[in-house]
């Protein structure tokens, strides 16, 4: 196999989806089986995976196809962001499950990835070099944070259900992070996700004008993400200025994340946008 063929989006793909199920199969028989040294082995497995497509990218994996990026590279792109606000969050609580959902849904993409490697976005000539690391970087990142606030959102309105109710916590459960360490990688999310979510929106807007026509246009996209946006800003302002903790906060972080998971999902692929991933 030449260096080229290495750095093909299969071959490169191929190399890197490997250590990322590496890595989920570990975390999940290490959480299933409440295995310490496999939850420890599996965050050690998704820094690797990390690593590994990091090196990949800067070699420039994909950057062979002609056509712009793929829809598969978007794809590989925000695993790249998960993993990246996995083992920041790693580092900071110590905390293995964030890392291990990272890793999982770092998987997830990467499946997701294979069949639309040749399947091309456009990008205009105007959209290309800086503007795209800044508006898509800062995109990715906050999807990121809000990927992990839904997973640590999500299962603190489950355990608390479940302690409120009296239900035994055992098995997989104990091993699961306190509700005051969930409450907290939430909190650190949200609040690191509305800046960097601000800065890609204002990057979109100000760019949209010479590239698209207007500012703003009525796309679908643009109206799903203002309204991402605003309800970011809900919950950045209300955990700030009015200490919310807890249910509330919880509760809307796992709805900005399924609404952003629509937006990328449903707007971008199956509607009429300026940001469609499939063009006919």
């Amino acid at each position: 196999m030449s260096f080229a063929d290495f750095l093909a989006p299969e071959a490169s793909t191929a190399i890197t989806l490997a250590v990322y199920a590496l890595a989920g199969a570990a975390g999940l028989v290490g959480m299933l089986a409440r295995l310490p040294s496999w939850r420890k082995g599996a965050c050690f497995l998704a820094a690797a995976a990390f690593a590994c497509q990091t090196i990949l990218l800067a070699l420039g994996a994909h950057g062979a196809h002609h056509g712009g990026l793929t829809l598969g590279a978007y794809l590989q792109m925000l695993a790249w962001f998960v993993l990246l606000c996995g083992l920041g969050l790693w580092a900071r609580f110590r905390q293995e499950a964030p890392l291990i959902f990272a890793a999982l849904l770092g998987l997830i993409l990467f499946l997701m990835s294979t069949p639309w490697l040749e399947q091309a976005v456009p990008l205009p000539p105007s959209l290309k070099g800086p503007f795209f690391a800044f508006h898509i970087g800062a995109l990715f990142l906050s999807l990121g944070l809000l990927a992990l606030a839904f997973a640590a959102g999500a299962l603190f309105l489950f355990l608390e259900r479940r302690i409120k109710s009296k239900q035994r916590m055992q098995g997989i459960w104990q091993d699961m992070p306190a509700l005051a360490i969930l409450d907290k990688i939430n909190a650190v999310c949200a609040l690191t996700a509305f800046p960097l979510y601000t800065l890609g929106i204002v990057a979109g807007l100000f760019w949209a004008r010479p590239v698209f026509g207007s500012t703003l246009s009525g796309d679908p996209k643009e109206v799903v993400s203002l309204l991402v946006w605003l309800l970011l800003g809900v919950l950045f302002h209300n955990r700030l200025a009015n200490g919310w903790k807890g249910r509330k906060p919880a509760r809307l972080a796992v709805f900005i994340f399924l609404l952003s998971l629509f937006s990328l999902v449903v707007v971008n692929v199956f509607m009429e946008t300026h940001h469609a991933f499939v063009r006919g």
